[in-house]
């Protein structure tokens, strides 16, 4: 188990609240360095920076070794997947607002100035706002604009770009860890089911990379316990969407195999 960090219990040092953001990052060399860089050049300062790794080899920790100084807290250590790295993350975290941001992702460069200014106004509990969607090369394809009122029938508020005040996962709880891909979505409907409020702010604020088990087939199966469980009444839709998903993933491999 690899430790490492500083100022952990960090303390804010002006009127402006503390932000805590947690990456929790799995053999993410690739595009880890990018989504340490979105933090650490924020426009905004006043910022705590915890990073859970679930035991890398490929070079991950070098790579946050190598920020090592701006990082408040770090750990290295094999655990149960992503949604016990991210109520590890939580557990640490200082700040009035966290978040959580994979290392797949990045902020864009005003993201957490953009939540402040608004929180000073409007004082809501969970802020979230639109999410453009990259290739793995990063080239943007889509822009995507959250719809809250369709949250019981999917997943329709982007959690990288939410921002959660500490206060609602000590009232709330964090993520169920019986989870493996789609925690997320069963965390913000008990937020929804439990009146706390949500601001959406009309802007992008998160990219997020294409490719990782959030869209695969997978996520929807674990969407259809998730709604059932939530008793949405549209868990039925997503058995479709599901056999769906399935007939699409085997005709793709069809046409590969015969283009081979």
């Amino acid at each position: 188990m690899l430790k490492g960090g500083i100022g952990l219990h960090k303390k804010s040092e002006t009127v402006l609240p503390l932000v805590s953001i947690i990456t929790v990052v799995f053999n993410g060399a690739k595009h880890v360095e990018q989504t340490i860089n979105s933090v650490l050049n924020q426009s905004y300062k006043n910022i705590e920076y915890i990073i859970i790794d679930g035991g890398s080899t490929d070079g991950t920790i070098d790579i946050i070794k190598r920020y090592e100084s701006k990082i408040d807290y770090w750990q290295s250590e094999h655990d149960g997947g992503i949604y016990v790295a991210m109520n590890k993350g939580i557990s640490l975290a200082n700040g009035e607002l966290i978040g959580i941001i994979n290392a797949d992702d990045f902020y864009l460069p005003d993201a957490i100035e953009k939540i402040i200014e608004v929180d000073t106004i409007e004082h809501a509990d969970i802020y979230h706002g639109n999410m453009q969607y990259v290739t793995e090369n990063g080239e943007s394809i889509l822009s995507a604009k959250p719809d809250i009122t369709k949250m019981d029938e999917m997943p329709a508020i982007f959690h990288p770009t939410c921002f959660v005040k500490k206060s609602v996962y000590d009232k709330a709880g964090m993520f169920d860890t019986q989870y493996k891909i789609s925690a997320d979505y069963d965390f913000l409907l008990r937020c929804l089911k439990q009146n706390f409020t949500f601001y959406y702010i009309p802007q992008t604020l998160t990219c997020f990379r294409l490719g990782g088990m959030s869209g695969s087939c997978a996520s929807n199966i674990e969407g259809y316990r998730i709604m059932k469980a939530h008793q949405t009444g549209h868990h039925q839709k997503m058995i479709l969407r599901t056999i769906k998903c399935y007939v699409k993933t085997f005709v793709k491999k069809v046409i590969n195999l015969k283009r081979k």
